[in-house]
């Protein structure tokens, strides 16, 4: 369990030494998405539990990078960096590639309109980059039970 703790933390440490992961948002904003952030590392590299170092890394490597990609993307999303139609587009199809990555081919994820819908949320001026960032967490965590409908209200 030792090795497990010791892999978490350093996958924490990169995630919280990488400041321009955060740098384009406010400090709430920067703080809720660094948290995340934390605890999707802290849940990939657990999951390496009676692995070995070498096969450890291996498993957990392009995962952890797609951990460092999302929040990176949202970051920018949340900062309102993705202003026209095509660039949204190419953000959705990101984060669909990435979140299966990091959740599993398998694992259910919010449709592509669904996830639009959310990112097109970035221009109404009421979201605040933090609410817009706890809006794809909410989003995310329905996949648990599938149930995708009534995000926005997070």
């Amino acid at each position: 369990m030792a090795d497990v703790e010791e892999r978490v933390q350093r996958a924490i440490e990169e995630i919280t030494g990488n400041e321009a992961l955060l740098e384009m948002l406010e400090s709430d904003a920067a703080a809720e998405l660094l948290a995340w952030g934390k605890k999707l590392a802290a849940a990939v590299v657990k999951q390496t539990v009676g692995m070995n170092d070498i096969a450890a890394e291996e498993a957990t490597l392009p995962r952890l990078k797609a951990v460092r990609q999302t929040i990176r993307a949202v970051g920018n999303w949340a900062a309102g960096r993705y202003a026209d139609s095509n660039s949204r587009i190419q953000l959705r199809d990101m984060l669909l590639q990435y979140f299966r990555a990091i959740f599993g081919e398998e694992a259910k994820l919010p449709s592509a309109e669904q996830l639009e819908v959310l990112i097109d949320e970035v221009d109404d001026p009421q979201n605040q980059p933090q609410q817009l960032i706890l809006k794809l967490k909410t989003l995310l965590d329905k996949r648990n039970t599938g149930d995708f409908n009534n995000v926005s209200k997070a």
